[in-house]
């Protein structure tokens, strides 16, 4: 297996935390906008109450995404990228040899019908297979009588 392909998984869980933290994001740029759409929406005496209380949840929002934003940068150094941009492109990269890694493996098996990579016998499963081996080896020799004879 090559090393980049190697590298896939652990980059896949980095992946996985950067898409929660992307999500996070969306959610609060929507309600952003949905807070600065009804700040554009009022009309009247509204504005004049409401229009405060509504430009201080917005500058939460705003700073909340920004704060977010800073995160995605913190989780991608934390694993030893300089910046996202360094981390997605050593994420495809990986991607793409562990694909390539993957159709070797099923070419193999096709021409040779056998797994390229051979399932790990566990503990239990060997001293089941050195058991039954043991269990043909006896079965297979004549019993032997101990008794030598009368004397």
């Amino acid at each position: 297996m090559p090393p980049e392909a190697a590298a896939f998984p652990r980059l896949q869980k980095i992946k996985v935390t950067l898409d929660k933290q992307n999500h996070l994001i969306f959610e609060a740029e929507r309600e952003r906008n949905k807070l600065e759409i009804e700040l554009s929406d009022l009309k009247g005496l509204a504005r004049l109450t409401k229009k405060k209380e509504l430009e201080n949840r917005i500058a939460t929002k705003t700073e909340e995404i920004r704060t977010f934003k800073a995160g995605l940068s913190g989780i991608v150094r934390q694993h030893g990228f300089a910046t996202v941009q360094d981390f997605y492109t050593a994420f495809y990269t990986a991607q793409r040899a562990n694909d390539a890694y993957e159709k070797e493996c099923a070419k193999r098996e096709e021409v040779y019908g056998e797994k390229a990579t051979p399932k790990a016998e566990s503990m239990h499963e060997k001293l089941q297979r050195y058991q039954e081996k043991a269990d043909r080896q006896n079965a297979n020799q004549p019993h032997r009588s101990r008794d030598k004879g009368a004397r």
